[in-house]
């Protein structure tokens, strides 16, 4: 019966997308009946699998096309001699897989097999009711999983379609694998990716002609092509290339609309990264697992001896790294031959044809997206294999000899007939830009290359010259031309929408090696290039253009710090200055409402601040951001503001929380710290209504990191801040949106957690010689704020900054002893010595394990402070005590366990000042008139007798 209810659950999943209700309620039926029978007894497992058996069958017989056509049917008919019924059949076999996915998974060897030859039918229309019924149909009825096991299969029907001897079918068998990636492009990548390749390049070679030779004189050039068709194979050609190269980021399985097995997916990996535990499993096809055991292919980390042969020709076979490497530089290769021959639309007399332009711009991106795979060899192939020659080296003397002279391109004066000159500009804007991206693609393959071996004097003569003018393209785009309008066109300014990609090359070139500027024509394009980013920069600050600003972000986050460590090659010190100038002004345009570009800019800032100390080059500036930034933490009045004026939160108050601690933490790099930023820090980092409880000790650890940046009285102020601790609820800025239980909750989580750090923080600032300094330097704050909240009827507040206070005793008491021997040094500043008794009265007579405070701190303090110490303290609780019959029991129960600690030799107190101690307590007690009090006062006697032995 379990298996039986553990495949009706299966049978019930593998239909739950479908719209009908009575189809469902008999999934539901079918679970009842494969389980228990009429009479409610279960049924043996081989019953319950009959059962489940016959829904199977009798569903199945239910899947008809919309002329009732059912699918056994169907799939006879896409192997028909008649083109008519072939096409009908997969029509058919469209909507069953629209209407009843689950039967057409039930078949899904049939149906892959009937739709995949299909792909090569000699009929147009058959193939392309097949690529309608295998993009619309089967692809989402079996979903990634489903897909996997016929993968390979579906690839090898794609390259028998690339390869076919009609030239209609070849024509047509791109489509198919756009319709294959579209589905699944991780799949289609890992099976044969470098027979694939070869067999697009074969297509761009032979073109229309259909020849098939490969002598040398058909290798040099390309065959004779329609521009529309040659158009889409070069898209097609490009989308490979893409997953190739680029990869896929996500999952198959989070594809909308693919997948309607469930809601589970499976993530394919082969290769190193499966080897490294990156693959992950769940339940899916039956093949599922079967097909991770993918055959090597691009995604593969190593390669098989068996899958890198060479032919009689000396060429590399097989499905290896090697392989794909070799096809991708034929591909750069023939890329660029389609481009020479769509450049003669340049020179027609009936002018320039837009859909060649369109050619030459995705051969382009081909060229592009093919170099990064054919130089794409990771290091330890490049060591084993020393003899891999990289084809950009090959590549940049020819585009320096046949690229450049018509980049980039001006606007035309006339355009071929019945066509719009608009369309034809914008082609040629793509053109510009796709060039230029694989100039510098190109000039960038060369410079690591020069890192690594010495290249031809060629070479190196040529990479200024395709360096210099792409850097010229981007540099004239960020000023908005992007087309020039030549001696008798019209300019094409850059469109809005581009300056994110233009922005994209801007850092890549920016972050090419320092020496490719080292040539003048290099570097005197460079300067202009950065002196169109700072005027790019500076025209999004003031028109405070989000978007812009954003894009130009992701640029200085690339720049920036590496020229920090690289000592400013590229970029002077005038114009990195300039950059990080107007941050302060992007934070604030940025506010809360956009928390990751503010982290990232946080985080550059960080970066920047933490390489230039005080006398470095951007100091001056930084000290001037850091002016400007304190108003981003916390508006506070300034020193000598009227009584009554009010803060109010920042913009990083408002923060996530990652990004509140990315911007405490700069406070610990930045040369210098001012009064306003250490005063909204310190006021952010208590706002109980909206920063998290672990911020203030993030904030700490900056200060400690960063003690010379800020003076001493402001470091010790901070941290005597810390310790004062949040107001009560009702002497809190006014909020309406305030819960008075949790904000009171959150003020004490946020004292726990930062008054032991600030006091370990202060007890820092003393040393061996004079251990109390840093408790001298902050006991008047302390006893100042505590006795102005006493006054005002704040309880709450009072007894945080007491505990505070008490905990700065305890840590410095400890260090003291620590370093002076058993009894410690006295504490030798009257400030102190006066403020203990009161405040440690105050914190032990009202201070509650509940709030989240540590009460015995006051007994390590008790225990580690001075024998001088205890006796005030106990006196300045026994006569605190007589306000009410509360405060009277809890002085009771202190000076219970102070007999007890006395007598144990924890705390040093002398017996007669212990004594009056106890005789005024009981005296107190008597006086209340409270029976309970009085017996605790009296049982004082019993305790002293049993600690001391003897009567008191």
């Amino acid at each position: 019966p379990g298996l039986a209810v553990s495949r009706a659950r299966m049978r019930a999943r593998a239909v739950d997308d479908v719209d009908d209700v009575e189809r469902v309620a008999a999934v539901v039926r079918a679970c009842a009946l494969a389980t228990y029978d009429a009479r409610g007894r279960e049924k043996t497992s081989k019953d319950a699998y009959t059962t489940l058996c016959a829904f199977c069958i009798v569903e199945r017989n239910d899947a008809a096309s919309a002329r009732g056509t059912p699918l056994n049917e169907l799939l006879n008919q896409c192997g028909h001699y008649a083109a008519k019924t072939r096409c009908d059949g997969l029509n058919g076999l469209l909507e069953v897989c629209e209407r009843y996915p689950g039967a057409v998974r039930a078949r899904a060897g049939d149906a892959i097999e009937r739709v995949g030859e299909r792909l090569a039918d000699e009929a147009r229309e058959a193939r392309r009711a097949a690529r309608e019924c295998l993009g619309r149909g089967v692809v989402p009825a079996l979903g990634v999983e489903g897909l996997a096991p016929f993968a390979k299969t579906l690839i090898l029907y794609a390259g028998a379609a690339l390869t076919h001897v009609a030239d209609d079918v070849r024509r047509d068998a791109p489509a198919a694998l756009d319709a294959l990636l579209e589905a699944a492009p991780t799949l289609v990548a890992a099976h044969a990716p470098a027979s694939t390749l070869g067999h697009l390049g074969e297509l761009l070679r032979r073109g229309d002609d259909g020849g098939v030779g490969s002598g040398s004189s058909v290798q040099r050039g390309v065959g004779s092509q329609k521009p529309a068709t040659r158009l889409a194979l070069l898209r097609s050609c490009r989308r490979f290339l893409e997953t190739l190269a680029e990869g896929v980021g996500a999952t198959d399985g989070d594809r909308g609309g693919l997948s309607s097995t469930s809601s589970m997916t499976t993530t394919f990996v082969w290769g190193e990264e499966a080897r490294r535990g990156a693959a992950t499993r769940s339940i899916g096809s039956m093949y599922a697992e079967r097909s991770r055991q993918a055959p090597p292919s691009v995604l593969a980390a190593t390669t098989a001896s068996n899958d890198e042969s060479e032919d009689s020709g000396g060429r590399i076979t097989g499905e290896s790294r090697a392989a794909v490497r070799v096809n991708a530089k034929r591909l750069v290769e023939l890329a660029m031959c389609v481009w020479d021959d769509a450049a003669q639309t340049f020179t027609d007399e009936r002018g320039v044809d837009v859909d060649r332009v369109r050619v030459m711009a995705q051969s382009m991106a081909c060229a592009r997206l093919a170099l990064s795979l054919a130089d794409g060899a990771e290091e330890s192939e490049m060591l084993e294999n020393t003899d891999i020659a990289s084809t950009a080296v090959s590549v940049v003397p020819e585009i320096a000899r046949r690229t450049l002279g018509m980049f980039p391109s001006t606007s035309p004066a006339s355009v071929a007939e019945k066509q719009d000159i608009s369309r034809t500009r914008e082609a040629m804007v793509d053109l510009n830009f796709e060039t230029c991206r694989f100039l510098l693609d190109a000039s960038s393959s060369v410079a690591h290359e020069a890192l690594a071996q010495h290249l031809a004097p060629g070479v190196m003569d040529a990479l200024p010259h395709v360096l210099a003018r792409a850097l010229q393209y981007v540099t004239s785009t960020l000023r908005g031309v992007a087309l020039d309008g030549g001696a008798m066109g019209e300019d094409v300014p850059t469109p809005d929408d581009a300056y994110g990609d233009v922005l994209a090359l801007a850092r890549d070139a920016l972050t090419l090696p320092a020496w490719c500027f080292s040539a003048s024509i290099t570097g005197s394009a460079c300067a202009d290039l950065l002196v169109a980013v700072t005027e790019t920069w500076e025209r999004a600050v003031a028109d405070e253009d989000i978007e812009r600003i954003t894009q130009c972000v992701a640029l200085l986050t690339e720049t920036l710090p590496e020229e920090a460590r690289q000592g400013y090659f590229r970029v002077p010190i005038e114009t990195a200055a300039g950059w990080v100038r107007h941050i302060p002004r992007v934070l604030w345009a940025f506010k809360h409402e956009n928390p990751s570009a503010t982290q990232k800019l946080l985080s550059l800032l960080h970066d920047v601040a933490a390489r230039n100390p005080p006398g470095s080059p951007l100091a001056d500036v930084l000290s001037t951001c850091e002016a400007e930034m304190a108003v981003l933490f916390f508006m506070v009045p300034p020193a000598g503001s009227p009584e009554g004026a009010k803060s109010r939160p920042g913009p990083f108050a408002r923060l996530p929380f990652p990004s509140q601690c990315a911007a405490v933490r700069l406070v610990g790099v930045l040369p210098t710290l001012t009064p306003p930023m250490i005063r909204a820090l310190a006021k952010m980092c208590l706002d109980v209504d909206r920063v998290n409880e672990e911020l203030c000790v993030i904030a700490i650890e900056a200060m400690q990191a960063n003690a010379l940046a800020a003076p001493l009285e402001l470091t010790m102020s901070f941290y005597a801040t810390l310790l004062v601790g949040a107001a009560g609820v009702k002497f809190l800025d006014k909020s309406s949106k305030r819960d008075v239980a949790t904000v009171e909750q959150k003020s004490w989580l946020i004292a726990r957690r930062a008054i032991p750090s600030a006091a370990a923080a202060l007890v820092a600032l003393s040393d061996a010689d004079a251990p109390w300094t840093g408790a001298s330097l902050a006991s008047v704050t302390l006893k100042h704020m505590w006795s102005s909240r006493v006054e005002k009827g704040d309880v709450d507040g009072a007894t945080r900054t007491a505990s505070g206070f008490v905990a700065l005793i305890a840590s410095t008491a400890e260090f003291a002893r620590s370093v002076s021997g058993q009894s410690g040094q006295s504490i030798d500043d009257d400030n102190v010595s006066g403020a203990i008794p009161e405040m440690f009265a105050w914190f032990i007579l009202r201070a509650e394990d509940g709030d989240g405070v540590d009460v015995d701190v006051a007994w390590r303090a008790l225990r580690a402070a001075p024998s001088t110490t205890p006796g005030p303290v106990a006196s300045a609780v026994v006569a605190s005590s007589e306000s009410s019959a509360a405060l009277t029991d809890r002085a009771l129960a202190f000076v219970s366990k102070l007999i007890t600690e006395t007598a144990a030799g924890s705390i040093e107190i002398s017996k007669d000042e212990l004594r009056d101690v106890v005789r005024s307590i009981q005296n107190k007690a008597s006086a209340l008139e409270a029976n309970e009090s009085t017996k605790r006062a009296r049982a004082l006697d019993v305790h002293w007798n049993v600690a001391f032995g003897e009567a008191i």
